[in-house]
């Protein structure tokens, strides 16, 4: 592979480079997503914006490496093995994929009115028929583990531990919604890039690429997306609450370097101090996540990918 992509974490205070002529935007959804992750009910817009930027260039740079391993194997497309090539290194979110696929599997036979029983009893005998993604994956993973570590994870049961304290921070987020704002946050959870496919390849420019990603290639990268936006609320949220002042801490007021400059920018406090009276996560916040998890400092460090590809620290892989 070549070294020439641009790094998505050196991109966050810009613009993603999409192209000038395209208005597509996914700006509202992801103000919608946010809240029902555990940002404040209304999400800022400009933060909505820059949560955008870093995922949509994070896509673009992971969608030029996959192309590249598509074009290596002599493919037309890509497909679902390259992405899960490029995520082989880090098993706890190559199993949360896999978890997913499976559940995608689930949902289309329920879908087509297959009885649950049977459906259970096809994942037991391995029918490529029952889980099509899962068994795809299967195989796939089963030509290139040579430990044996990958295929085990299609039999281990571990907890996720950040599904969990999502699950959890949802749960104490719920506790003060009247019925309104509850119906609000249970509809907000129900949105997904996967819902908007066509915007979403849209958003992708994927017209404009040589190699283009398959149906199943789309359903992983709209997963891809969606966890990307739930890691920077995850860590977003860990910045702010870093940057709260601890009482008896003389450190607490110490904080980076890199967000004393995005504080003091031309950008207006309401908009990104620590000052604002808003409990909405500010566009500092995100940017000092992605600086944190682009070196591995602090609280962020359980969080940071295993491994980097041409310097970059991808989020959702």
């Amino acid at each position: 592979m070549n070294n020439t992509a641009a790094s998505p974490m050196s991109t966050a205070t810009s613009s993603s480079g999409r192209s000038t002529g395209k208005s597509v935007s996914f700006a509202t959804e992801l103000q919608s997503m946010m809240f029902s992750l555990g940002d404040a009910r209304r999400p800022l817009h400009e933060t909505a914006v820059l949560v955008e930027d870093v995922v949509h260039t994070q896509l673009i740079n992971l969608l030029q490496q996959a192309a590249e391993i598509s074009q290596l194997r002599g493919a037309r497309v890509i497909s679902a093995e390259d992405l899960l090539f490029l995520m082989r290194k880090d098993k706890k979110k190559l199993r949360r994929l896999l978890k997913y696929m499976f559940i995608r599997d689930y949902k289309s036979k329920i879908i087509k009115g297959i009885d649950e029983d049977d459906l259970l009893e096809d994942k037991l005998t391995g029918s490529s028929n029952a889980n099509k993604r899962q068994k795809f994956a299967q195989d796939f993973l089963n030509s290139v583990d040579q430990t044996g570590e990958l295929l085990a994870m299609f039999e281990d049961d571990e907890i996720d531990e950040v599904k969990q304290e999502r699950m959890e921070r949802a749960e104490r987020q719920t506790r003060i919604m009247d019925s309104a704002q509850y119906a609000e946050f249970c509809e907000s959870r129900q949105l997904s890039f996967s819902k908007k496919a066509s915007k979403f390849r849209d958003w992708l420019d994927c017209s404009s690429m040589e190699i283009k990603p398959n149906v199943v290639a789309m359903e992983i990268l709209a997963y891809l997306a969606y966890e990307t936006v739930a890691q920077l609320v995850d860590l977003a949220l860990l910045v702010r609450q870093d940057m709260v002042t601890k009482a008896g801490d003389p450190f607490s007021h110490a904080i980076s370097a890199t967000f004393i400059q995005y504080h003091n920018s031309a950008e207006s406090t309401a908009a990104c101090g620590v000052e604002a009276h808003s409990d909405a996560i500010q566009p500092c916040h995100i940017r000092e996540a992605v600086r944190r998890y682009g070196r591995k400092i602090g609280p962020l460090s359980p969080f940071t990918s295993a491994y980097r590809r041409n310097g970059t620290a991808f989020l959702a892989c």
